[in-house]
């Protein structure tokens, strides 16, 4: 009896050990995880502004549009897409602020203002502007966060297992989103945002980054090409793809763009048609 009571103790004592060797360890890799999620978080710029010359090119509706330009950021304001072939006149812009988007035509003195809901290729994947922001700016965010606070990492996961490229992804209702990573770098090579996936309403947004130059202390890409991609709307697919050269941090420049008195605004839906037939 002294015995079977003193084998049955060992063993008791072994699953505990081994149950606790198993939460340790499982303990280590999210502790890992995280550090690395918070590795690729810190990447990030820390300008507030952004300024550069690009070489723009659109491809939608079954045309290919190539032309220079200038690309303006400023932090939780502004993303702003000005084209100005061969750097002599603006023809026309492209504004991101939080509460609405803007497309100037100066050439046919029109514009478009709407809301991100009425904008198809961006209400069909779900994104505002604080997901268009960190889009352009190499960043991961969170839906409707305009930034990440420490405690928001936990929410993302990856495979520590994953070499040289690691995934994190995390999932916000009927988004769910992928960052490809270089595990050297702690560097986002390439987002992909899917909007109700596997349903015939799904959506993608995918932005690739390349070129990577010091800005400051940290690394920006001089390459970002997006695509919008989409079963629900007529716009189909949509690609802007960027060249920067020339980036600074420049502040002297105003966060809105002024519509002249003169022009014509017209719908979102006309905009469309006309390049569709340029």
């Amino acid at each position: 009896m002294f015995a079977a009571c003193g084998s049955s103790k060992q063993v008791a004592n072994t699953n505990t050990t081994t149950t606790k060797q198993a939460t340790v360890k499982s303990d280590n890799t999210a502790n890992q995880a995280l550090s690395y999620v918070r590795k690729v978080n810190d990447n990030a710029v820390y300008a507030n502004n952004i300024v550069s010359k690009i070489d723009f090119t659109l491809n939608a509706m079954g045309k290919d549009i190539s032309v220079s330009g200038k690309l303006y950021m400023r932090k939780n304001e502004v993303v702003r897409i000005q084209l100005t072939p061969f750097g002599l006149m603006e023809v026309g812009r492209l504004e991101f602020t939080p509460d609405y988007v803007l497309l100037i035509n100066r050439l046919e003195k029109e514009y478009v203002k709407a809301t991100y809901s009425e904008l198809d290729f961006l209400k069909a994947n779900g994104l505002d502007f604080y997901a268009l922001q960190s889009l352009f700016w190499n960043e991961l965010f969170q839906p409707a966060k305009r930034s990440l606070a420490d405690a928001d990492l936990a929410d993302f996961k990856t495979d520590m297992n994953e070499q040289p490229e690691r995934h994190i992804t995390l999932t916000a209702n009927k988004l769910f989103f992928d960052w490809k990573t270089n595990v050297s770098k702690a560097q986002i090579d390439e987002t992909v945002i899917t909007y109700a996936k596997g349903t015939s309403q799904q959506s993608t947004v995918t932005m690739e980054y390349g070129d990577f130059m010091p800005m400051g202390a940290k690394r920006f890409p001089s390459k970002e090409k997006v695509t919008f991609t989409t079963k629900a709307y007529s716009t189909g697919k949509m690609t802007l793809e960027f060249l920067l050269n020339k980036i600074t941090n420049d502040t002297n420049w105003e966060a809105r763009s002024a519509i002249p008195e003169k022009y014509k605004q017209i719908s979102a839906q006309q905009f469309f048609a006309k390049l569709g037939n340029m």
